[in-house]
């Protein structure tokens, strides 16, 4: 099921990165979370308008909109109190990565030693790197996967399951190995402040349902096969 196949009843507005793992806008490979969520408010009986806009500025446009929903957002203490926070999906695992043969980096100290760090910008991730005053490379999404591949950058600080798939899309044949998690990040469905729709405990028991039907491990196998 793809997000434009929902109910039409009740309008919302979603503001989503364009990317291949969660939150693509090919019908044909829509993301685990596009999948998830158009499940999800097909029972709540909502219909999304739909934007594809750059990370940073979807933050943005959703905290403005009484309407606005953002998914994947990683529930932070920065973030707080800008956002309302709807549904947990699940947490994430975030490591260094890297290609099989280059240096495994498995603390933040051993991070320091080397350039050409990528990570995805506007994310906790970049977040965290930034606090600790470690070189990095912004990049969005879409580039992450290639960057690494092409050598532009030496490792990635991501999530496990994203990489997993992300790199899998490159097919190329070679391999990526993990250092130790260093962070474990929940990523929750959320919506503007004033976003009136439901209470959160009616998307936590929809969750609930399409859990308990199987599909949400399905799609989560089709995802990121672990």
């Amino acid at each position: 099921m793809t997000v434009s196949s929902a109910i039409a009843h009740d309008k919302i507005v979603f503001y989503l990165e364009d990317e291949p793992i969660y939150t693509s806008s090919n019908n044909q490979s829509p993301g685990f979370l596009n999948e998830v969520v158009a499940a999800l408010i097909d029972d709540l009986k909502l219909a999304p308008e739909v934007h594809y806009l750059p990370w940073i500025r979807a933050q943005y446009m959703v905290q403005k909109d009484p309407l606005g929903i953002i998914f994947p957002l990683g529930r932070t203490k920065t973030r707080e109190e800008q956002y309302q926070w709807l549904c947990k999906v699940f947490d994430i695992p975030i490591m260094f990565i890297s290609i099989q043969g280059r240096p495994v980096i498995n603390s933040f100290k051993e991070a320091r030693d080397f350039r050409g760090i990528g990570v995805i910008q506007g994310t906790p991730q970049e977040e965290r790197l930034s606090k600790l005053n470690i070189p990095y490379v912004p990049l969005t999404g879409e580039e992450l996967y290639s960057a690494l591949e092409t050598g532009y950058v030496t490792a990635i600080f991501t999530a496990q399951p994203e990489a997993v798939y992300g790199w899998k899309q490159l097919g190329n044949g070679k391999k990526l190995q993990f250092g130790e998690v260093l962070m474990t990040l929940p990523l929750w469905i959320s919506a503007s402040r004033q976003f009136e729709l439901l209470a959160p405990k009616q998307w936590e028991e929809a969750l609930d349902k399409l859990k308990a039907s199987g599909k949400y491990e399905k799609l989560y196998q089709h995802y990121f096969n672990p």
